[in-house]
């Protein structure tokens, strides 16, 4: 006699991710092409077929703990090979958004992402909060770093004041972090336990730092290849800001402690001042490449508004950014101090809210990657690379 197998559901959790970027899940029909498409799937549990059928019946528990999300790089070979239409690339990818959802602390900010009313108010809480700040710094003066030469982006809003504005979000995002992935692994253990097949920490973090700079799963795409490189453009790009940025921050400080050390605005032979150029002239390649690419692949790859505010808000972040200096240099002070603001707003954007948000994902994939080869999930696919 067969016994009875419990399965909970959850049909609004179906509707749900319909409505952000799987709408076309039902087409499926398990056949497991997918599957035999997908160059990166392990031989034990392969994906994206049983992901599929979970989605389908809204098991989000299985789903929400489910490392093989975050083990596809959406190549979309499985939604090029699919018979039926059912983007399961597309569903992969809306799944993750739902998994950084039901992670993320608090649950309202991920909510407010994935709308256009909520993203206005994400968006307003910046613009007003440095709006702020730089009415209290200047309103005395009258503004009159509008009409100072040369312009120095200091003078409307000093890197102190912006210290201090800023600090306080992003502590807010790494207890958020913190405490997101701090769950997800629970989740993962639950439903991964350790074998001892496994990695020892060290070592699994060590092979996953090595696999995400030399990008070598996406080398095995066959659909979109060009991922490859534009993907690597951003990353490298975007760390390379990153390490420009605290190089700025880090120069600052040495300066008002004493230190004899240029600060900014740095000129173009810096070495600081040509990583900054370098790494955001790749991101931006980078993400053209992407939104190209994307606009081209309209037809079957079909974005969320969270994929979307994750894309345009880099975008935008690097472009200000360029046109800061652009305007800048060539004098002109309204369009160099508005494109600043603009600037700072898309920064505060990407760094607050980088848990809840699709930015979320170089935290969630990592440590994905990391715990799959800490307990041994997919040991045959290491060992063959």
């Amino acid at each position: 006699m067969t016994g009875r197998v419990a399965v909970n559901t959850d049909l609004n959790f179906v509707q749900g991710l319909m409505l952000h970027g799987a709408a076309d899940l039902k087409k499926c029909y398990q056949c497991s092409t997918c599957t035999v498409a997908c160059p990166l799937t392990p031989n034990d549990q392969p994906f994206p077929r049983k992901e599929m059928l979970w989605a389908q019946w809204g098991m989000k528990d299985k789903l929400f703990r489910d490392m093989d999300l975050w083990l596809c790089h959406n190549c979309n070979d499985c939604t090029d090979q699919c018979p039926r239409g059912a983007k399961p690339g597309e569903v992969m990818s809306a799944l993750r958004n739902q998994t950084i959802e039901h992670y993320s602390y608090p649950q309202a900010i991920s909510k407010a992402a994935k709308s256009a009313r909520g993203n206005v108010v994400l968006f307003l809480i910046p613009m007003v909060l440095i709006a702020l700040a730089i009415a209290m710094k200047n309103i005395e003066s009258g503004f009159a770093f509008l009409t100072a030469k040369p312009i120095v982006y200091a003078n409307m809003l000093p890197v102190n004041f912006i210290d201090i504005l800023f600090l306080p979000p992003v502590l807010f995002a790494v207890f958020n972090s913190y405490k997101a992935i701090s769950n997800f692994i629970g989740g993962l253990k639950e439903q991964y336990p350790p074998t001892d097949r496994g990695e020892n920490l060290l070592p699994a973090v060590k092979g996953t730092i090595q696999d995400v700079l030399s990008h070598i799963e996406f080398k095995k795409c066959g659909t979109n290849k060009s991922r490859n490189i534009s993907h690597r453009l951003m990353m490298y790009g975007f760390i390379g800001l990153f390490i420009t940025t605290n190089a700025v921050f880090v120069l600052h400080w040495l300066n008002e402690f004493g230190f004899d050390v240029q600060v900014t605005p740095l000129p173009f032979f810096h070495p600081v001042k040509i990583l900054g150029n370098v790494s955001a002239f790749a991101a931006f390649a980078g993400i053209y490449l992407i939104v190209r690419d994307r606009v081209k692949n309209s037809g079957t790859s079909i974005l969320s508004l969270f994929d979307w505010m994750f894309i345009g808000n880099m975008f935008f972040t690097v472009v200000t950014g360029i046109l800061c200096q652009v305007f800048r240099v060539g004098d002109h002070a309204n369009l160099a101090f508005l494109t600043y603001y603009i600037h700072l707003v898309m920064v505060f954007y990407l760094l607050a809210y980088a848990p809840q948000t699709k930015f979320g994902h170089i935290l969630y994939r990592p440590a994905a990657m990391i715990y799959s080869r800490y307990s041994g999930r997919n040991i045959d696919i290491f060992r063959n690379l």
